[in-house]
């Protein structure tokens, strides 16, 4: 494995075959020790058959500088010259997975347990989960204050930075994975972005509800992780 920065963006990178590419964009909040360690867990599995780059995103509003910093690990591995490339992303991470290939051209995302509209999480996290408006708290705080200084309502820019809202600009096949008893991301989030690919008439997605699955599952053990192998071979 190695570092490096490419663009002003942390990197971490394990240089496989040029055939095929996972671009890992971790869960939960920024840090460089998740992204660290979310590379080191797939390498285990998956180099040197497959690159491994792993983004270091940084703490910024919701879909902000952390959102750049993913399409930059994807333009950095198009450059290594490799003919597919991946986006796996779980939670958080899937939530940005879903925004950059709204943006980027990429062979395939992998959408584990991600939020898709915030506006929804927001309210769910308010009836049901309020711990989440705490852990998040800084997160909506830096959003509010961007999407006012660029002359935005809060609602209206979260639905921007939001992959409902975007569905019809993310062409690449589309796996989703999400637990029944998800108390943090309800599979809802899930389910309404099924529901709203069926309406723009996208075909190329493929929606596993997981019965039983909380929040948070690795996708490198069991039956998930031969879901993941099956998609990754197309």
């Amino acid at each position: 494995m190695e570092e490096t920065t490419y663009q002003g963006t942390h990197l971490f990178v394990w240089s496989g075959d040029k055939e095929k590419a996972i671009v890992l964009v971790h869960g939960g909040k920024a840090s460089t020790e998740a992204a660290k360690k979310i590379s080191e867990e797939y390498a285990a599995f998956f180099y040197p058959r497959f690159t491994i780059v792993s983004v270091d995103y940084r703490f910024s509003s919701y879909g902000g500088e952390e959102l750049k910093d993913v399409l930059k690990a994807i333009s950095y591995t198009r450059e290594l010259s490799i003919k597919k490339v991946y986006l796996i992303g779980e939670s958080h991470g899937a939530y940005l997975a879903l925004l950059a290939a709204a943006q980027k051209e990429v062979d395939g995302v992998i959408d584990a347990y991600g939020p898709t509209d915030l506006l929804r999480m927001r309210t769910f996290a308010t009836k049901e989960n309020p711990q989440l408006n705490i852990d998040w708290a800084d997160y909506i705080q830096v959003t509010e204050k961007e999407c006012k200084e660029n002359g935005f309502e809060l609602e209206e820019c979260i639905k921007r930075r939001s992959p409902y809202y975007v569905a019809r600009k993310i062409k690449a096949p589309v796996l989703i994975l999400h637990g029944t008893d998800d108390t943090v991301v309800p599979i809802s989030q899930s389910e309404i972005l099924v529901k709203r690919f069926k309406e723009i008439g996208k075909k190329n997605y493929h929606f596993v509800p997981l019965k039983g699955y909380e929040h948070g599952f690795s996708l490198l053990e069991g039956k998930v992780f031969e879901i993941v192998k099956s998609f990754l071979k197309k």
